[in-house]
């Protein structure tokens, strides 16, 4: 899981985003995102659709479009969930 997750913050290193995951988000992917029969591969399709995709959105049109923040990834009903915190209300807190 953590080889996925560093080759996902290098690439959003450019931006200036942070991704920050949950030590439950990272089980459900070791849970998730391995199968018996195929070992890990099935991890970087399920990385690119419930992590990447959502990312890409808020990195082109929405919360983090201007550059900058921090997404988290963590668990909820079973789901990943991907939010946002940008850069300057982070400070504000």
């Amino acid at each position: 899981v953590d080889k996925f997750l560093v080759q996902l913050q290098v690439q959003l290193d450019d931006k200036r985003v942070h991704l920050a995951v949950s030590d439950t988000a990272r089980e459900w992917l070791a849970v998730n995102g391995y199968d018996e029969k195929m070992g890990a591969r099935p991890m970087a399709r399920l990385i690119q659709e419930k992590i990447k995709k959502p990312l890409a959105e808020m990195v082109l049109f929405g919360e983090l479009a201007d550059g900058g923040g921090t997404v988290m990834v963590d668990v909820e009903d079973d789901e990943l969930i991907v939010s946002t915190e940008h850069e300057t209300e982070a400070a504000m807190t």
